[in-house]
């Protein structure tokens, strides 16, 4: 016999199982259709699925083919291709696919290059550095839809490195003498190490050929730097704290822009000390004076990068080893610094590339 009670409670459970079996239609359908694309020999084929499950599977029966949804999405490829970190955070670097040791750290928008996927992570490249990052919030590109690419280049002798974050590209820099000449582009997610700076990778626990006086010409070319006239300060602290000066000028040229940035004119801070990526000017250190700074920074390096917590490598380096490995959430902190050394070095002479080549 069948109470009122269970004839209520028959057509609430009919609902529930209605929308129980609509959910899990919709996993498998979306409004839109799915295009699978495969790239192959500069062409491109394209099909297209109502499903998602039809068309991943699709996908995964190929190499070089990509999974873009209905609103033009990639959402998942085969072969080779690049992840790019969220824009609104800082990644973590692991040592390991469990994620639980950590190498270093990169800013939001730096680009991997992406060499396996994982369930739940990835195993990438980045700076020198095979390391692995959650998968979770990691924007992937095959490479046949990557527009802009970073690049090396030789120009009259020299490397310099174009640079790509937030899938644009985000400037041109010095990185040092080139070993020889050629006209070839050099793509950097394919790139490990091969236009390493000698000045990228030389101790600063050394004693630079430069005086106080030879460090004020150079900075007498840095008309606009309220740094001219203090050589002095660069070379007590290396004095005191056996931290090469053309290193530390080098730093505070590549941080503050030779004393020039906000940072260092509101708060003699030439080297960055505290100012975090999400509010720089805010969180950023006070000092008294330029010479207090400069002391502070030649201290921190001796302490802690050349011994101490974070001593991997007494030399600016890359993700990999060096001092970008903590120091700089940009990957190419080290490569930058060792073309601003250079710079400085060649005006004044060459005397140090000498003392290292």
């Amino acid at each position: 016999m069948t109470t009122k009670k269970n004839k209520r409670l028959l057509p609430s459970l009919l609902i529930v199982l209605i929308a129980v079996l609509g959910f899990l239609w919709l996993e498998q359908h979306s409004s839109g259709t799915y295009t699978v694309e495969t790239f192959r020999d500069r062409q491109t084929e394209t099909r297209q699925f109502e499903s998602l499950a039809e068309a991943r599977a699709y996908m995964e029966r190929g190499e070089h083919r990509a999974l873009i949804g209905p609103d033009g999405e990639v959402i998942d490829f085969t072969g080779a291709g690049i992840a790019v970190t969220p824009t609104d955070s800082i990644t973590y670097l692991f040592k390991d696919e469990a994620l639980s040791e950590r190498q270093s750290y990169v800013a939001g928008g730096t680009r991997l290059r992406l060499l396996e996927r994982g369930h739940d992570h990835l195993r990438v490249n980045i700076s020198g550095a095979d390391v692995f990052v959650p998968l979770a919030n990691m924007t992937l590109y095959p490479d046949a839809l990557v527009k802009k690419r970073g690049f090396y280049e030789v120009r009259d002798g020299d490397v310099y490195h174009t640079v790509e974050a937030n899938d644009n590209l985000a400037g041109t820099f010095l990185v040092g003498p080139a070993d020889e000449e050629t006209s070839d582009r050099f793509y950097t997610e394919n790139v490990r190490d091969v236009f390493a700076s000698p000045y990228q990778f030389a101790s600063i626990a050394s004693t630079s050929p430069y005086s106080a006086s030879e460090l004020d010409r150079f900075l007498e070319t840095r008309s606009d730097s309220p740094l001219i006239g203090k050589g002095a300060a660069f070379k007590d602290a290396e004095s005191k704290h056996g931290i090469n000066a053309l290193f530390l000028l080098a730093v505070a040229g590549h941080e503050s822009s030779y004393g020039t940035s906000a940072i260092a004119r509101d708060k003699f801070n030439l080297f960055g000390f505290k100012a975090t990526d999400d509010d720089p000017s805010g969180n950023a250190a006070t000092f008294a004076s330029f010479e207090a700074s400069v002391d502070a920074a030649a201290r921190l390096f001796a302490e802690k990068y050349v011994t101490g917590s974070y001593a991997r490598g007494p030399f600016p380096g890359n993700k990999q080893e060096g001092i970008n490995i903590f120091y700089a959430s940009d990957p190419y902190w080290g490569e930058k610094v060792a073309g601003t050394m250079y710079l400085i070095d060649r005006t004044l002479g060459s005397a140090y590339y000498e003392q290292i080549k």
